[in-house]
């Protein structure tokens, strides 16, 4: 999660044709796209000139009715200053949530542990809320300290600008991104029980925006995401919701093995929607966890896509696995692997790295007897059956390989589960990018 020079930004965006298409598969008809905020949601995001002159970097989310909150945080053993304020006070009932990119506030000391509580003071007077009910993210820079001055100087305009608009929305999203070549939102909405016995079913939305794409790792966290929604839901269940649905989605991807020292994901319920009360897991609970599972994994495969760099989104299925734990363990090994992913950049089915990455994930499997494949818009085809490689056409593989999004399918033939993870390949423009990094 690292920043450079908006000329690098802009010389990576010529590079990219197109923001990749949502391409989630809704497992339930009921649940359907919507770039709608949820209702009681307003989103600002200003140029405060943290790091950079004219360029979006503070974001506010407000929502002037209370949410409870859920938030999983880097696995990291250093943490930013924001991480630490925000276990202490997400249990409260919060109302915003106040983002900055430019600088990290990690490795600042007592001195950005006093930032994170000045920020928060300076928004909650702005806000007419408390202090202590307001979460704050940071990414950017390691090691140097937030331009108060600026910050707070920027607050006023901040608030006043919210707003539940296109323009906010874009603005919002536009203010978190670091090295990232395009915002990444997404939404859903979906039915769930009234509290009215005349109208028995409510619409409720779940909406997000994330950040990402260096220092990328499975390990949650690996990025910065924030997911609002206007569902009534019981704080517990909410904790239980998402820690569930990041290990398909956030904690399946990778774009260079590196987990940030800032990175989390937030989840914000405000009720606003008018559903009863989701206080336990029955079928009101299983809708509300697809949905956000949608809209994570969505996100997800927007950061992998976006890695620095890429020209490739990979995509990894490991199935016939014997359980979940096995599916997932050795899909993160394969995404993970620079091998692969170098291989992946060169349109080279050098399927001998894929296997070596399995051999070394720590997950017993029998290679003599997994199937392996490549897949993509341009075709399929087969490069293992039963641990052994097969014939194929190099001129076939390379034209799979050339599409810019690939998938790695691999049958275990051992069982019923499957797993995915998403990321890219690893380019001369990642060590370009990276090299430019402080400047």
């Amino acid at each position: 999660m690292q920043d450079v020079k908006e000329d690098s930004i802009e010389s990576k965006k010529a590079k990219v044709s197109a923001t990749p298409k949502d391409s989630i598969e809704s497992k339930s008809s009921k649940i359907s796209k919507t770039p709608s905020l949820p209702q009681g949601f307003k989103l600002s995001g200003i140029k405060a000139n943290i790091k950079y002159k004219n360029r979006f970097d503070l974001a506010l989310i407000y929502s002037k009715s209370a949410c409870v909150a859920a938030g999983v945080w880097t696995k990291n053993k250093v943490q930013a200053a924001c991480i630490s304020y925000n276990k202490a006070v997400i249990d409260n009932n919060i109302h915003a949530i106040m983002i900055n990119s430019g600088f990290a506030n990690a490795c600042t000391g007592l001195q950005g542990d006093k930032n994170c509580i000045i920020c928060a003071r300076g928004l909650s007077e702005n806000l007419s809320v408390d202090s202590t009910n307001i979460l704050l993210a940071s990414t950017g820079v390691i090691g140097q300290q937030l331009p108060m001055d600026r910050i707070l100087k920027a607050i006023p305009k901040l608030v006043g600008n919210k707003k539940a608009s296109k323009d906010s929305i874009k603005q919002a999203s536009r203010a978190i991104m670091t090295t990232d070549t395009y915002p990444k939102t997404f939404g859903v909405k979906f039915a769930l029980e009234s509290t009215n016995a005349d109208t028995p079913k409510v619409k409720a939305r779940i909406w997000g925006m994330a950040k990402g794409s260096g220092m990328i790792h499975p390990n949650m966290g690996t990025m910065l995401g924030f997911i609002l929604t206007d569902a009534a839901i019981d704080k517990a269940l909410l904790n239980d919701a998402l820690s569930e649905v990041v290990n398909d989605s956030f904690n399946q991807i990778s774009v260079d093995g590196d987990t940030s020292t800032n990175d989390m994901a937030i989840v914000l319920a405000n009720g606003k929607a008018g559903n009863a009360l989701i206080d336990k897991k029955g079928k009101d609970y299983e809708t509300f966890k697809n949905a956000l599972k949608q809209v994570c994994v969505n996100l997800a495969k927007k950061i992998a896509r976006d890695g620095e760099g890429a020209t490739h989104l990979l995509e990894v299925v490991v199935k016939g696995a014997r359980d979940k734990a096995q599916a997932r363990a050795l899909s993160k090994a394969i995404i993970g692997s620079n091998l692969v992913k170098t291989a992946i950049f060169g349109k080279d089915a050098n399927w001998g790295r894929i296997i070596c990455a399995m051999g070394y994930s720590n997950s017993d499997f029998d290679a003599g007897k997994l199937d392996l494949s490549f897949e993509s818009k341009k075709g399929s085809v087969e490069i293992v059956k039963q641990g052994v490689g097969v014939k194929f056409s190099e001129t076939k593989a390379r034209s799979v390989l050339g599409a810019q999004k690939v998938r790695i399918i691999v049958n275990l033939n051992d069982g019923k589960e499957e797993a995915k993870a998403w990321g890219c390949d690893l380019s001369y423009d990642y060590i370009k990018i990276n090299a430019d990094y402080r400047s």
